[in-house]
């Protein structure tokens, strides 16, 4: 159901910023009680180089919204799912320091 904390209603004056921040390629991500962190990368009819582009953008958006008071290692793992299929675990090996220099 569209809701104005998600984003998917909005008052009509704010449409037109609205569409414009989704067209720049907002990323939106929620996190839950055990630290998973959710969101949306593409769509099944994408093509594997722009699933690619948009897992790294996804990766390195995270790693810029890590707290100052976070202390250690702030990426652990990473894993894929669609909706109906399997879980695939991805190397996240060099997107370990990004956390760390934030950048």
């Amino acid at each position: 159901m569209p809701n104005v904390k998600s984003g998917t209603l909005v008052k009509p004056d704010d449409l037109m910023e609205t569409v414009k921040q989704s067209k720049q390629g907002l990323i939106e991500f929620r996190v839950n009680e055990n630290g998973t962190i959710m969101g949306k990368f593409g769509k099944r009819d994408f093509p594997d180089e722009n699933l690619q582009t948009n897992v790294d953008a996804f990766i390195r958006a995270v790693a810029r919204k890590r707290p100052e008071s976070v202390k250690g290692k702030y990426l652990s793992n990473a894993m894929v799912k669609t909706s109906m299929g399997p879980t695939i675990k991805l190397d996240i090996g060099m997107y370990q320091l990004l956390g760390s220099s934030n950048q």
